[in-house]
């Protein structure tokens, strides 16, 4: 009988990528960004930025942020409605900085 090695979820090995390759985080977020506004979901923003927090660890960038760790999974959550100031210091504690352009 062979070992197998055990599996990996998606998410877990998209975690690991990110922390490896945080270029791709940033490239995963753009994208979502870009599907967001297209399809008028931004929900899945506050997935992905809730992945990426995770990649970095969730309770140091509640840290980072100056946010309750309960209170950062609770505002990236999929019925999270985060204020501006908070989204704001979250993308700060991420070390990210949005861009817009002209659509």
């Amino acid at each position: 009988m062979k070992n197998h090695a055990p599996a990996v979820s998606h998410e877990d090995e998209q975690l690991e990528e990110f922390r490896k390759y945080p270029g791709r985080a940033v490239a995963y977020l753009n994208a979502c960004f870009q599907v967001a506004f297209e399809e008028n979901d931004p929900e899945l923003v506050l997935t992905a930025l809730a992945a990426v927090a995770r990649a970095q660890g969730m309770a140091r960038v509640a840290v980072r942020a100056e946010l309750k760790r309960e209170s950062l999974h609770r505002m990236l959550s999929k019925r999270g409605n985060p204020e501006w100031a908070s989204l704001f210091r979250v993308f700060k504690a991420l070390r990210l900085r949005p861009r817009l352009e002209r659509a």
